[in-house]
């Protein structure tokens, strides 16, 4: 069975709606607050030359399976980009320590309800006959970290089976920037999730052609992390950054960093437009 692309854009909708909680608690505070917007949404072709090239390693690697490798009857990628609600960006863009409740509460709550989300949208795209499949949640995922130098300094690859972000590079949704994060129309700072559906969708517009014309290189994240991981010719050292996230663990017993994402001009917008 077909269905459009209005008719899947519908479902997302739907989807979204149906979140039974899309709020966390905040106990210092002692609110609610919102966690996530309703996504953005792209598709790219299952056969996009693109997908190919991830197996390049200097883009991924050969760790890395296309969408057909994945799905054989796989037709179309659906790639979604949900924004953290100005409640969330807020109180984190403003903390001074390493890191604060509402990101702290905020971020993993993100994580499980875009989760939640396509449980949700997959019950009804497979009602209306659509086969669909989840390549981070196949046995196969495999995510592979490779030593690599970032300059002078030591760093870390990760060869991944997948990628959501580059899955909503392929479509459309944005591209990098130098604190490797995926820049959209909606910014920066939000959950990701992918799809692989065996229904043919029209593929989005990429409205660039490099991998960061959404980036306007104005270093606002480099002075925002703490870890001084990033640079404008290294991008973000993920061993240094990891690192910084490991002594937030040990030091508060838990946490999350993410000060790169707030308090940059690419927080809840293309910066670039």
């Amino acid at each position: 069975m077909q269905i459009t692309k209005e008719e899947f854009l519908k479902l997302v909708k739907e989807a979204f709606a149906e979140l039974p909680d899309n709020t966390v608690h905040l106990p210092e505070e002692n609110v609610d607050i919102p966690v996530l917007e309703e996504p953005l949404t792209g598709f790219a072709d299952a056969d996009d030359p693109l997908f190919e090239q991830y197996k390049d390693p200097a883009v991924i690697g050969e760790n890395f399976k296309t969408p057909k490798e994945w799905m054989p009857e796989a037709r179309t990628v659906a790639g979604f980009f949900f924004p953290y609600t100005g409640a969330v960006r807020f109180r984190h863009r403003a903390s001074t320590e390493l890191t604060d409740e509402a990101w702290n509460n905020g971020y993993p709550k993100g994580g499980q309800m875009a989760e939640l989300f396509l449980d949700i949208l997959i019950e009804k795209l497979e009602k209306a006959g659509v086969k669909t499949h989840l390549p981070h949640r196949d046995p196969g995922f495999t995510m592979n970290p490779v030593p690599v130098m970032n300059g002078e300094e030591e760093d870390l690859h990760f060869s991944a089976a997948w990628s959501n972000r580059h899955a909503l590079y392929a479509a459309g949704l944005g591209t990098f920037g130098v604190h490797r994060h995926i820049i959209t129309d909606k910014g920066c700072c939000g959950t990701l999730a992918s799809l692989l559906v065996d229904v043919k969708l029209e593929p989005s517009v990429r409205a660039y052609t490099g991998l960061y014309d959404n980036c306007i290189r104005c270093g606002a994240c480099t002075h925002r992390c703490p870890a001084k991981a990033i640079t404008l010719e290294g991008l973000r050292n993920l061993k240094k950054c990891a690192g910084h996230s490991g002594v937030i663990r040990e030091t508060l017993g838990g946490g999350f960093c993410g000060k790169c994402l707030v308090g940059v001009p690419c927080e809840d917008r293309n910066p670039a437009k």
